[in-house]
Formats: structure tokens, sequence, C-alpha cells
């Protein structure tokens, strides 16, 4: 059989090439296709470089979150003047260990698009998600020249942010090449930045912002916000990765879905058309995968060319599936383990799934 393995990542355990390797290693005999998946989070960034062999890879020393030095990557295509920048990668939750939105900045996602801006880059994709932070984009700001002060007209620094402190800002001294990039925006996140839907309210306990601390915290991001000329706090996506989407519309960044350019980067429909499964899953598969995730949207797309499809996740709560050719959902757990085993286990646990379900396919073929 032909198959199609397009796995989402299963966040902190395997990134989408690992899964998509583990599914492969239980397909002895068959005719796969990897596509590498992402949905604007973790794996964006792999998911562009393999599917531009033309690009490389650029890695550099960024002041992280709290100011610590470390090494983040970045895409980098010369043939397009192309930049592709993935927030996880030097502003994620996978980087600390102790969660601190009060004080973590994006600041080092700033210094790679600075980067990226001084190779002369004209267009900029910068995938939103996995991020650590919730200062609204001050610290991306910050790296491009951007200035905060406070009441009292004192520059505000970056580590901590201090968004509750800005009264007003400084655009003058913006790098001269932001005005020429094109800039993007991929997310599979359509939040605003403020409200019941916005960033504190639905990503900032993800982030280790105590309950109690919600409204407080919203009051913050809300002042920060009206220090800005323009109210862009509506637009779809402003809120995701802590309001880093907010700060690149201010500077005329476009909105565009995650998983959509990465079908479109691996020629995704084409593969379809002549497989007979697609295998796909992720970490998690609940209701709200239903609505908008990854490995939902590649069942419905596989569904319109006849293709069915297979799901492999961690963990499942979801009974019925709307028709979009989901012919069923394995937990690939088979034995009673904790999460952290899980965790650490989850390649081999992912194969064998995948191997004691395709036994059964291979026999009634």
């Amino acid at each position: 059989m032909r198959i199609v393995v397009a796995m989402d990542s299963f966040k902190g355990a395997l990134t989408s090439v690992e899964a998509n390797r583990a599914v492969h290693e239980a397909l002895a005999g068959h005719d796969v296709v990897e596509v590498p998946i992402s949905d604007g989070g973790e794996g964006f960034l792999d998911a562009w470089l393999l599917t531009h062999p033309h690009a490389e890879t650029v890695t550099q020393d960024v002041m992280s979150l709290d100011g610590t030095m470390r090494q983040a990557r970045y895409g980098w295509s010369e043939r397009t003047r192309e930049a592709v920048i993935e927030v996880a990668e030097a502003s994620g939750l996978t980087l600390i260990d102790v969660l601190d939105p009060w004080r973590y900045s994006s600041y080092g996602t700033g210094l790679q698009i600075k980067d990226a801006l001084e190779r002369g880059a004209e267009r900029i994709t910068v995938g939103l998600g996995g991020s650590a932070t919730v200062d609204g984009g001050k610290g991306l700001l910050e790296a491009l020249g951007v200035r905060f002060f406070d009441e009292m007209g004192c520059v505000i620094g970056s580590f901590p942010h201090h968004i509750e402190r800005v009264s007003r800002i400084d655009w003058s001294r913006l790098l001269p090449e932001a005005h020429r990039v094109e800039w993007r925006i991929a997310s599979d996140v359509t939040n605003p930045l403020l409200g019941p839907m916005g960033a504190t309210a639905v990503f900032g306990p993800q982030k280790g912002l105590a309950p109690q601390d919600v409204v407080s915290y919203e009051e913050r991001l809300s002042s920060y916000a009206r220090c800005f000329e323009r109210d862009l706090t509506t637009r779809p996506g402003a809120g995701a990765a802590g309001g880093i989407g907010f700060a690149l519309y201010q500077l005329g960044a476009e909105y565009v879905s995650g998983i959509e350019e990465v079908i479109r980067w691996s020629n995704l429909e084409k593969k379809l058309r002549t497989a007979d499964w697609l295998i796909t899953g992720e970490g998690r598969f609940d209701d709200q995968s239903l609505h908008g995730k990854a490995p939902y949207g590649l069942a419905c797309l596989a569904h319109a060319y006849g293709v069915p499809t297979l799901v492999f996740t961690g963990q499942t709560d979801v009974i019925a599936v709307p028709d979009a050719g989901i012919r069923a959902v394995f937990p690939i757990i088979s034995r009673i383990v904790t999460l952290a085993e899980a965790m650490h286990q989850a390649e081999p646990l992912l194969t064998d799934a995948v191997s004691r379900v395709m036994s059964i396919l291979d026999k009634n073929a």
C-alpha cells in the first residue's frame, strides 16, 4: 500500500519529524511518503527546511526569555531572500524549567529577526506557537530598535519585560530594513490580544499564570496595548504567542494559516491523490482537535481525495468523530505508565501501536 505519514508533534516528546520516523519503522513493505507537519508552532522551521532543499540553517547566540544566552536557529534562503523564524526556538516553553510569564521576554526572537533583516531578507515568516511569554511582543520590538518609556521618561529594559510600566513608545530607532520587508505570521491561533478569548485568558495559564492573576495581568496587557497608535488588538492571531502576533501586526504583517503553508510546501495534495491511507496524529487528540488542529484538517483533505485516515495519539477523549474519513483513533499507550514514562518512551510506543494496527490491515488486505 501507498501510505502518506503526516504526524503532528507530540509536544515535549516527539517532533513531527521524529513521529513520522517512528511510524515509518512500523510500515516495512509499504510505499511510505513522510510529510513534516506544523500549524505554525513547534516543527514549523523543520517543515520549511525539509521542503526547501536550497535553504540553510542559521544558528546564532541570542538573549532568550530571562536574558540567558542560548543558541537558536532560523531558516534562510539566499535564493529568495526569505527567512523563516519559529518563535519557540528562542522564546519557547521547552527552553525553561520554571514558568514565569511576568518576567519572560520575546527579545531573543527579535534578535533572530534582526539578524535576518541585516542579511537582506525581503520576506520574513514567523511561526507563532509554543512561546513562554505574554509580553505582547515588547521584547521582539525592542530588539528591532523600538524603545518603551515609563511615566518618568525612563527607558524600560527587556528583562523582565515590565509591560505594566509602559507609558510611551518611540519608533524612531526602528531598523529601517523593517519598513522594506514583507511580514507574515503563520499560526492556527486566531485569538485576539485581549478579552475572554485573548492571550491572557486562554494562554496565560499554560505559560504559568495563576488563575487568580488572570484579571490583573489582562489589565496590564490592555494598558500596554493602548500605548500603540493603532488598535490592532482584535486582529485574528493578535493574541498568538503571548501577543507577538499583535507586535508583528504593528509592523504590517499578514496572517496566514500555518498548516496551509506546510501543506503547500510539501505538495501534500498531489501525494494524497495516489495514496491508500493517511496516517496522522498528535500528542492529545480531543474536541479542540476537531476545530482547526492539524490532524483533523489533514483528514478532511485526505477525505476529499477518497483516502481514509488513521489517527494515533498519546491520549484522547474523543468518542464520535465527524465524518472526515477518520476510520479510527488509536491511543498509543498499551500498558499502565506514568506521564513521564509515556513521554520518554513515546517513539517506541508509537511504533508498536502502528505495528499492531498494520498487522490487522495487512491480513485483511
